[in-house]
């Protein structure tokens, strides 16, 4: 480096300084903000001690009247800085010490990242939009199908109509080559449709699946969940009692308090009151309106079991139903298969219609079956939700007398000994 050149001062992170008051360096927003230094100036307040390995010198290119005024501005401030009085030139040298904490601080402030959906930088990647777009990308994934193919068969149509031209008319070198060229062009926007079409199919075979728009809103709703989270006192309640939160978003009502052991205290059930006015007076009238549980005896111990198994095993199940669809998919595709080489009499194609309507209508009840649990638990964490299904069974067994609390049933692995085989495909060809 040369010493007769101008030098910013620069952190390791990228932020640029200037010198306040006080003659600190303090991170300005960007290069125009910088001072300007002299390499001496740079070296004095870099490249002594510990503050070597957070700050650098970088050199820059002006004209030799912008950097004038920059040298002279800053004789100014050291000729003015040498007319303080001897006080004050003293505290100036006692600020210009800078500990290595605040070091250390300085190199721990970094700038707000701009997050972006579309970033290779995990640091910058907007998950919450991520999984936003994810989700409107898979479902709106039908009606784009939907319309490439109508232009598939739009195409095919063109192209149909281009080859019964050549058949049935006349035609001379010239426009045989204009339809040639035609030809071409429509083949090639139809081979674009069926590669994007094959595009989409395997997106929704391998990823684009609504289980993993299940699993995309529920981690959506996660993240969001973090803005809003509460914190819970463990054992200092009486701390929080009357404190000033930081965050002004949240206020002391937000945050929850621990229930003394042994307190049945619990956000109860309420319905907003509704109130009648006569003579200029309003009075609070109760309406009695009659649901499916008046007027008989509820087993609200079998309604909270069955409610905690749901949720505590949904998921599983889920997983269950897709492995069976692809197995009975499998098993279709095998027969297809065999089927292609095989000379079957009347008993036997027979056999091969009979199996393969088995198995198509099975999968249809599974489908249907599967999506009844994808409507249930869109939108639901299951898992917390099980946890506190349980926690109520726990508490209303208590209140029923039950002699000994059951425990909800629970998936449970399947052994290798006793593995089943939902589907076993039959040699049907001889």
């Amino acid at each position: 480096m040369g010493t007769d050149s101008l030098y910013y001062i620069m952190d390791y992170s990228g932020h640029y300084y200037r010198t306040d008051k006080s003659d600190q360096l303090v991170a300005v927003a960007g290069e125009q903000d910088a001072t300007v230094f002299t390499f001496a100036q740079a070296n004095s307040r870099i490249c002594v001690g510990k503050k070597a390995s957070f700050y650098c010198m970088v050199p820059i290119e002006e004209t030799e009247e912008d950097m004038s005024t920059e040298v002279s501005g800053s004789n100014e401030i050291d000729d003015n800085s040498g007319a303080l009085p001897a006080e004050e030139q003293k505290e100036n040298n006692d600020d210009e010490y800078i500990s290595p904490i605040k070091e250390l601080t300085y190199d721990e402030v970094t700038e707000p990242i701009e997050k972006n959906v579309a970033s290779y930088d995990l640091s910058e990647m907007d998950w919450a939009e991520y999984l936003t777009h994810f989700t409107y990308l898979v479902e709106g994934l039908k009606d784009y199908r939907e319309e490439l193919s109508k232009k598939h068969s739009d195409i095919d149509q063109k192209i149909c109509d281009i080859l019964h031209y050549i058949e049935l008319c006349e035609t001379d070198d010239n426009e045989a080559a204009d339809l040639v060229e035609l030809l071409r062009v429509c083949r090639e926007n139809r081979r674009d449709i069926k590669d994007e079409l094959q595009k989409i199919e395997y997106f929704q075979t391998g990823f684009g699946t609504n289980a993993n728009v299940t699993r995309a809103k529920q981690a959506l709703k996660s993240i969001k969940g973090l803005e809003t989270r509460k914190y819970k006192p463990r054992k200092y309640e009486e701390l929080f009692e009357n404190c000033v939160l930081k965050d002004r978003r949240l206020q002391r009502d937000d945050i929850h308090t621990t229930a003394p052991v042994g307190s049945n205290a619990k956000q109860r059930y309420s319905v907003e009151p509704t109130f009648d006015e006569k003579d200029g007076e309003e009075t609070m009238a109760e309406e009695r309106n009659y649901t499916l549980f008046d007027g008989k005896e509820n087993d609200w111990v079998s309604f909270a079991r069955q409610q905690a198994e749901f949720y505590r095993n949904a998921g599983q199940y889920i997983t269950n139903l897709q492995i069976d669809i692809k197995e009975i998919d499998a098993d279709i595709e095998n027969i297809l298969m065999e089927t292609e080489d095989a000379n079957c009499n009347v008993a036997q194609g027979y056999k091969i219609f009979k199996r393969l309507k088995e198995l198509r209508l099975e999968k249809k009840a599974k489908m249907k079956e599967l999506n009844c649990l994808y409507a249930l638990t869109d939108y639901i964490d299951c898992e917390s939700l099980a946890d506190t299904c349980e926690d109520n069974l726990a508490e209303i067994e208590d209140i029923m007398e039950v002699p000994e609390h059951s425990e909800v049933t629970k998936m449970q692995p399947v052994d290798n000994g006793q593995e089943e085989n939902m589907h076993i495909v039959e040699d049907m060809v001889g």
